[in-house]
């Protein structure tokens, strides 16, 4: 991991029980998850799985936030695992986000209808294999690439 995602994931870790502060840190990634959203037409009845959340689920929270979809959190680093939890309670979205110590080339132990991947969840074709190993035929799949120049 270069230096800027050790940065961010540290600043992610400290401020993700202030509410406010995870919530003004969300908008950067608003416009992305509304995109997803969009992209992969999900709903209030969807059953979504987000690899990668890390310490900040932002992809977990906001697609609760716009859809009321159900959405399950993973992440491989226990240390995020914790505070992605403590991160969900503080924003008192328990009763739709889970937040799971798994990692992606795991088996996922449930059914989802959409997975959202984030940009740091390596290695990216161990997973999507996995998904579709594990997953429904219909299940829908987005895989975050970056933007060029970052």
């Amino acid at each position: 991991m270069s230096v800027i995602p050790k940065f961010v994931a540290q600043m992610e870790k400290k401020i993700a029980s202030n509410k406010i502060l995870v919530s003004i840190y969300a908008n950067y990634y608003s416009e992305v998850v509304r995109n997803e959203i969009k992209l992969a037409n999900i709903t209030r009845e969807d059953r979504v799985i987000n690899i990668g959340c890390g310490g900040i689920p932002f992809t977990a929270l906001l697609i609760a936030r716009f859809t009321g979809a159900r959405v399950w959190a993973i992440d491989n680093d226990e240390n995020a695992v914790d505070v992605a939890r403590s991160c969900v309670s503080a924003q008192s979205l328990e009763n739709l986000i889970t937040v799971l110590h798994l990692d992606g080339r795991d088996r996922i132990p449930l059914n989802f209808d959409v997975a959202l991947v984030a940009l740091q969840a390596e290695p990216k074709k161990d997973i999507l294999n996995n998904l579709r190993l594990h997953g429904d035929n219909n299940a829908r799949h987005i895989f975050r690439k970056p933007r060029q120049g970052l």
